[in-house]
């Protein structure tokens, strides 16, 4: 009987440590979560879509694609678990185009939140941006 109550305390044990590790929030960049495992250089088009201004803009020059990769790599972020009913100030969706199909699909929305779907791995998580680290006026200066 005790064997079986040690047991059953190591494996529920196992079980918290295990959903706590899956569960922790990770914090990285967006160059972590995103482009640590894509191929830049395959990347051969960039379409900015402000969905507040209905503008928009595609960029195909290669200087420029690494220009706005390098200053998008540098968002900080914290992964996000709970609701973001409360979205404001209007959003902006970033498409990363790979011989001609969507393959990241980056969505800002206000300067709180971020959402990356990723087409290649078949991932969709929701990030909060920490520290302050997104220029929006960046961002408006590459469609204006």
């Amino acid at each position: 009987m005790k064997k079986n109550l040690s047991i059953s305390i190591f494996l529920i044990t196992v079980l918290m440590v295990c959903t706590s590790y899956y569960l922790y929030p990770r914090k990285g960049t967006l160059n972590n979560f995103l482009f640590s495992n894509y191929n830049k250089e395959n990347i051969e088009e960039i379409e900015i879509r402000s969905t507040s201004e209905g503008e928009d803009k595609t960029i195909k020059d290669n200087i420029e694609i690494n220009d706005i990769l390098f200053n998008l790599s540098k968002i900080k972020l914290i992964q996000h678990y709970g609701s973001i009913s409360n979205r404001t100030k209007g959003s902006y969706h970033i498409y990363i185009y790979d011989k001609n199909s969507i393959s990241a699909e980056v969505t800002i929305q206000g300067k709180e939140y971020i959402n990356i779907a990723n087409n290649i791995s078949d991932s969709n998580k929701e990030y909060r941006i920490i520290e302050n680290t997104l220029d929006l006026d960046y961002i408006n200066g590459l469609i204006s």
